[in-house]
């Protein structure tokens, strides 16, 4: 029997989770190397303090929004973000990942369905993508639950550790496009 989903939200990170992000880190290696460049054995605070301070100045240049993912009990269950189109005409993106222990539960999805419209409440976004290597199926599955478009796959828009891959990319269109 599942237990019942964890409640979510979304909230801006703080310097406070340093502590909660390292250790999510590192619980989670081995699904977050092969996909995330930043994440890396031995993952330590000064790297989260580094992270948490950049998506804070990502915030007030109006770049991105960065978002700790948490249950109902402010337990950091991981990271979705978005970087905002800078022109009308330019590409939303969204991205995210999920602590080991709590992976397969729809988090990421229900991180990622709070995310869409933050991204088209800007007038200048006209599309949204999730973009996630090839074989990155937890990924894709992700894009694809939350009704991103498959596009297709173009290799290099994704640099991993051993270096280009192909990527899948998903579009979301702005919902009152005509």
């Amino acid at each position: 029997m599942h237990a019942s989903p964890l409640n979510i939200s979304l909230r801006p990170f703080l310097l406070s989770d340093v502590s909660a992000f390292t250790a999510a880190v590192n619980a989670s290696l081995d699904s977050l190397i092969p996909w995330m460049v930043w994440a890396h054995h031995d993952y330590q605070p000064h790297d989260a303090e580094s992270w948490i301070r950049f998506t804070h100045w990502q915030r007030m240049k109006e770049e991105a929004e960065e978002f700790a993912i948490v249950d109902q009990h402010n337990q950091l269950l991981g990271g979705a973000g978005i970087r905002f189109a800078r022109h009308p005409g330019d590409t939303s993106a969204i991205g995210y990942w999920v602590r080991s222990d709590v992976q397969r539960q729809g988090i990421a999805s229900r991180a990622v369905a709070k995310l869409l419209p933050l991204g088209f409440s800007r007038p200048e976004t006209r599309l949204i993508e999730i973009l996630a290597a090839e074989d990155n199926l937890a990924s894709r599955r992700v894009a694809e639950k939350c009704g991103g478009q498959f596009i297709g796959c173009r290799y290099g828009l994704i640099v991993l550790e051993a270096g280009p891959v192909n990527t899948a990319i998903y579009h979301f269109h702005r919902p009152d496009a005509g």
